[in-house]
């Protein structure tokens, strides 16, 4: 069927929609349907983990880079208000918080123009629009007007419908998708579990009877590799880490996951560090906390205060930093090399910064602390990024910190974010079309019925539920 669907997707001349759930080939259809294209496709997404999902699957089949641009919503829509700043009124270049339904609400003023109709119709043939059910209302309407001018076709799945947009209301298929849009199709093979059919058929038993707003009876009828710990809840936690620690013993992927409230993110940090970097939580992509530490570490008054406030970083990042600097180290002072000093190179490179308080020393700092046996990277994706900040501010002379954090966060707009390390902890809304070996549900009670699915749709090898009750969703 995806190959067929994937020509009617590409043939579509005004606006449709397939209906995808978890796993059964979206991300490969979308690639089809560019490569059956007869124009550039512009194909907008929601994350940098779906830009770079999509860009691998293009690659994987053979669709050249000629043919597609991948962009998130947000990126491609900044990107289009900054290049003409008079027409949309907008000269922000890194929005926060509100501003983004503001920058939405100007790109789609911006799109009624028909000169820059005519600008995006030359550049683009077609739009395609992945995992729609995470749409605003105000994307939508952005989306909407680029399909009064551009064949658009938009894939997603209302069960996977769980980005919390604050003041703004996410799309109502009901009313803005199903009476304007052709219904082009929908997804029936659950291609991430081909090679372990039982799951996939398990599955697609779980989704049906969510749908139908039944509960899950996780007793009976499931397969071998639906593991099941039902606990008491004093006993959480310690479930929690063995289950984990068993997962250990393989090079494969592992995702375990926690819902996408607050509490829950601040829980996935504390249970990587718990694991002292054995497991790696995920960072949220805007990276509040690293710009909040650029900009103190810009208007820090001496070098002394500098350094201490990347020591108390370092310790958002790894475990164990205490252990290893020297006394002085850690008062941010100059220490004196000793025959008896058990990490010279870490103490070395102390020094170097508060000698010359350069990026490409704290740099150095950083990575001896990554190198040193008696600490634990527990929080690598907010390191890596920091360790691309300061290299790009070494290499830029001119540029301010803050501005190289800048810098670095609009390229990881535009250039995706792959995820490297195989042992991760995260919430659902990081992790939402991305697959794994193995997926480990740490708290199933705490999940609604539709982070619950986009849970349980991770692992293509196993699944494990961890939970007091028989029964999900509780609530």
């Amino acid at each position: 069927m995806s190959e067929e669907l994937a020509l009617k997707l590409s043939g579509c001349s005004s606006k449709g929609y397939v209906i995808a759930p978890a796993g059964y080939g979206k991300t490969h259809l979308i690639a089809l349907a560019v490569r059956a294209a007869s124009g550039r496709q512009l194909v907008l997404t929601h994350t940098f983990a779906g830009v770079n999902s999509i860009k691998t699957k293009m690659t994987a089949l053979g669709v050249p880079s000629s043919m597609y641009q991948v962009d998130t919503i947000a990126s491609w829509s900044l990107r289009l208000c900054l290049a003409y700043p008079k027409t949309s009124g907008w000269c922000t270049d890194s929005p926060a918080d509100d501003q983004w339904n503001q920058l939405y609400a100007s790109c789609s003023e911006l799109l009624r123009r028909s000169f820059i109709r005519r600008a995006v119709a030359s550049t683009y043939a077609g739009l395609y629009v992945d995992e729609y059910q995470d749409c605003s209302e105000l994307q939508h309407s952005l989306v909407y007007n680029l399909a009064e001018f551009l064949p658009c076709r938009v894939l997603g799945d209302p069960m996977q419908s769980i980005f919390d947009f604050d003041d703004a209301k996410p799309v109502d298929w009901e009313t803005s998708v199903y009476p304007t849009f052709e219904c082009l199709g929908e997804l029936d093979i659950p291609w991430r579990w081909i090679e372990n059919p039982r799951l996939g058929a398990w599955l697609r038993d779980v989704r049906n009877k969510i749908q139908a707003g039944q509960r899950i009876d996780l007793l009976n009828n499931r397969p071998p590799c639906v593991i099941r710990y039902r606990i008491e809840p004093d006993n959480l936690e310690k479930k929690q880490y063995s289950s984990l620690y068993g997962l250990l013993n393989h090079n494969e992927s592992v995702i375990a996951l926690l819902g996408g409230d607050q509490q829950s993110k601040n829980k996935t940090h504390l249970l990587a560090r718990k694991m002292a970097g054995k497991f790696s939580s995920i960072e949220e992509i805007e990276g509040k906390g690293l710009h909040t530490f650029l900009k103190q570490m810009h208007g820090a008054k001496t070098t002394q205060k500098s350094f201490l406030l990347a020591v108390e970083f370092a310790k958002k990042c790894f475990t164990g930093v205490s252990n290893v600097l020297t006394a002085g180290t850690k008062r941010g002072e100059f220490a004196v090399l000793r025959k008896g000093t058990k990490y010279p190179s870490l103490l070395l490179a102390a020094n170097a910064y508060l000698e010359d308080p350069t990026s490409s020393n704290l740099l150095k700092f950083f990575v001896e602390l990554k190198v040193n046996p008696a600490t634990g990277a527990y929080r690598r994706d907010l390191l890596n990024r920091l360790l691309q900040i300061l290299k790009l501010h070494s290499e830029n002379y001119g540029m301010t910190l803050i501005e190289a954090g800048k810098s670095y966060q609009r390229d990881m707009r535009h250039l995706g974010r792959p995820t490297k390390h195989k042992k991760l902890i995260g919430t659902t809304l990081l992790v939402k079309g991305l697959e794994f070996d193995h997926a480990v549900i740490l708290d199933a009670d705490s999940l609604d019925a539709k982070d619950l699915y986009v849970a349980m749709t991770r692992g293509t090898k196993s699944l494990t539920i961890i939970g007091v009750e028989r029964h999900v969703p509780v609530r």
